[in-house]
């Protein structure tokens, strides 16, 4: 049980916690408790528990025992949740609230699941639920509340969205410099010049989001944006080291993909993850992208890896091999061979651009074979349904035809 802060709010609660400077973004099924204890000991200095909705938390309990890991060393942490109903939102939180330091509400998923559930960056269409949310939470809660959203297609709007929310009781807002339509492979440069103004919106501490991928990112964030912290995601999910600028923090000795993913895996022996090899896998597969990608013979095994010890066994193999690796950090840093790369906006992008990547050649074949299997597929559906209407043509003629003779 954490020691509730009901009596620190905003920068006081902010310096409470140590001032962070680094965070780990929530992530569902890959910001777990083994993957934020690797990035805890490798530069981050605060992280958020993978995004949990609301309504399923408070009626589930096995949906409690796969999403919700916390425990007293893994600190400072902050939940968060995913709902529209205040009153719901609400009773998740309070099951919670003394085993994390914060509760986050998402207003920033764009995900079509958070459409469908009337969440996430959905809800900037409704700022009024966002501010009902936020102030039924800060009321109702032990410990401060806090929020992660997008920008709105207007400035103007974003700033008074921030004021509203921070009025209505939020110690802290993350903001992703990006609209809600900048996504996956549509997304362009982060806009952290709007960041900048939402800094000088607001009395309370701003977590800039976006365009993250490497130390230096950081540093540029920070000076440009002038925010209390910088939050990383999927370049965190590939480079577990990257707010430590893959140095190890104690010896300084350079961290590889080999060594992250060896560390990763030893964390998860001490951590096991609620959903076991599929968890395990997913981070595997980003932290070695370069490596399995040109092994697929090594790729392979770890498709069909079912236990720890096998995945070690795949993730030493693959180490020996000597494979080309992105090398972040160095001077010889190969980025074009990283698992983020596929995100980051081309050269000279401008911020607040929604920009569609070519296709790769494999998703250029990909996409070809997908499009001759729908329409093989739709032959196959079309003589089925050709021979299903002669069938009954017959039927009915031999039914004529009894009943003549």
């Amino acid at each position: 049980m954490r020691t509730p802060s009901l009596a620190l709010h905003g920068w006081d609660w902010w310096q409470s916690i140590g001032s962070p400077r680094t965070v780990c973004a929530p992530m569902v099924d890959q910001s777990e408790k083994a993957f934020r204890m690797l990035c805890r000991e490798l530069g981050t200095t605060l992280a958020y528990t993978p995004m949990m909705h609301a309504r399923l938390f408070t009626e589930v309990p096995e949906y409690r025992r796969l999403h919700f890991d916390p425990e007293p060393s893994d600190t400072p942490l902050i939940g968060q949740l995913a709902g529209h109903d205040p009153e719901i939102v609400l009773k998740a939180a309070r099951m919670i609230e003394d085993q994390v330091d914060a509760v986050d509400l998402n207003f920033g998923c764009p995900q079509g699941i958070a459409r469908k559930g009337r969440y996430g960056a959905f809800l900037l269409d409704e700022p009024d639920v966002m501010v009902s949310l936020v102030s039924t939470l800060s009321r109702g809660l032990s410990v401060p509340v806090t929020a992660k959203l997008r920008l709105l297609p207007s400035r103007p709007a974003s700033l008074d969205l921030l004021r509203r929310l921070e009025d209505a009781g939020a110690s802290v807002l993350a903001l992703h410099g990006r609209t809600r339509d900048q996504n996956k492979q549509y997304c362009g440069a982060a806009d952290w010049g709007a960041i900048r103004e939402a800094v000088d919106a607001v009395s309370i501490p701003v977590v800039a989001n976006g365009g993250i991928a490497s130390l230096a990112d950081v540093e540029a964030c920070l000076e440009t944006t002038g925010a209390a912290a910088v939050m990383s995601s999927e370049a965190l999910l590939e480079n577990p080291a990257l707010f430590c600028g893959n140095r190890e923090p104690q010896s300084g000795a350079y961290l590889d993909q080999d060594e992250l993913a060896r560390r990763y895996l030893n964390m998860c022996a001490m951590h096991p993850p609620s959903k076991g090899a599929a968890m395990m896998r997913g981070h595997l597969f980003k932290i070695l992208h370069g490596g399995l990608r040109s092994h697929p013979e090594v790729r392979d095994k770890l498709l069909l890896s079912r236990s720890l010890v096998e995945m070690r066994a795949v993730a030493d193999e693959l180490a020996a091999i000597g494979w080309e690796q992105p090398r972040f950090h160095t001077p010889d840093a190969r980025p074009e061979l990283s698992w983020y790369a596929r995100h980051m906006p081309p050269p000279g992008a401008e911020a607040g651009q929604v920009h569609e990547p070519p296709l790769t050649r494999e998703a250029a074949e990909a996409a070809a074979l997908l499009k001759r299997q729908r329409k093989k597929n739709e032959r196959k559906r079309r003589l089925k349904k050709r021979g299903s209407t002669r069938q009954r043509r017959r039927e009915r003629d031999d039914t004529a035809a009894a009943s003549v003779g």
